[in-house]
């Protein structure tokens, strides 16, 4: 009698815990599958965060759950390629988008996503390899002291729409700059070509007026005269003078210049895109308006 008893409760305790643990892995299973299904719901309202989340919690119902750790995997991926994106690291972002398209198994939606992305990242990178030639180009002209044909070549960039997108704003901060110290450079030229003329043509009045008092009718010119005429080797109007490197009569150092392009940069100029003779100019018309650099940066090379 006794063992017939035993054998009942035996039964009966097995089926009791065959029953929690079938009603236990039948929850687990639905919560699995509810967190499936807000991860996947997360993704399509671009709620990349909370879908983390979901799948993670996912993988705690089910360990080590090949499907749950494919979409964890690629939603962070994805996270990661935005990132660089925003951060206008296009190498960095193009690998992430194409490792999500790459994925199989994953979310269908963000294979999508990351498939467009894979051809904007490589056509902003492709737009800013060609901006980046033009700008180098208007560098040149610059340090060739050639500003208006650098402005002409800035305008190529600035009339062109794409160039104002975010992901070419260091870009676009330069040649700003550029701009701006090609402006300068050419305000200064016109200063020191009128005051070149009227130079000339104080001197010119001055030997017509002894020449008539001498009688003189000699056009020779002097020693000193013949021999810088013989030294010059250029060619056009934006050939820098000695005037155009001097300060006050006195010229104007590579100390100075190293000085003042650390003084430009801290008023939030862009001296790393200005020549040295750029510098000099803004140390000159700082000088010649009797403001200090910083607020000649701030009001005129911004």
């Amino acid at each position: 009698m006794k063992k017939w008893v035993w054998v009942v409760a035996t039964i009966v305790v097995a089926l009791l815990i065959g029953g929690y643990a079938y009603s236990n892995h039948h929850a687990t299973t639905k919560e699995y599958q509810a967190a499936m299904a807000n991860g996947r719901t997360a993704i399509e309202s671009k709620h990349y965060t909370q879908a983390e989340s979901y799948f993670q919690n996912a993988l705690k119902r089910q360990l080590n759950d090949k499907t749950a750790q494919t979409y964890l995997t690629q939603t962070q991926r994805y996270v990661s390629g935005e990132n660089a994106l925003d951060a206008r690291h296009f190498t960095v972002a193009q690998k992430h988008y194409q490792a999500v398209k790459d994925t199989t198994g994953g979310s269908s939606v963000l294979v999508t996503r990351a498939t467009k992305q894979v051809k904007k990242v490589k056509l902003i990178r492709a737009n800013y390899k060609q901006f980046k030639k033009i700008l180098t180009k208007a560098q040149g002209q610059n340090k060739a002291l050639n500003y208006g044909q650098s402005n002409t070549t800035l305008d190529e960039l600035f009339t062109n729409a794409k160039f104002r997108e975010v992901y070419y704003k260091g870009l676009y901060d330069q040649a700003l700059a550029l701009r701006k110290a090609n402006n300068a450079g050419q305000a200064s030229s016109v200063t020191e070509a009128s005051s070149s003329d009227s130079s000339t043509s104080s001197s010119s009045s001055d030997d017509s007026s002894s020449n008539a008092t001498s009688g003189s009718s000699s056009a020779s010119l002097t020693s000193s005269e013949q021999s810088a005429a013989s030294a010059y080797s250029g060619s056009n109007e934006y050939t820098v003078t000695q005037s155009q490197q001097e300060l006050n009569g006195k010229t104007i150092t590579a100390a100075q210049i190293n000085n003042a392009r650390k003084t430009i940069n801290a008023a939030g100029g862009q001296a790393d895109a200005m020549s040295d003779q750029d510098v000099r100019v803004a140390i000159q018309q700082a000088n010649k308006k009797d403001m200090s650099l910083t607020k000649y940066t701030a009001q005129y090379l911004k």
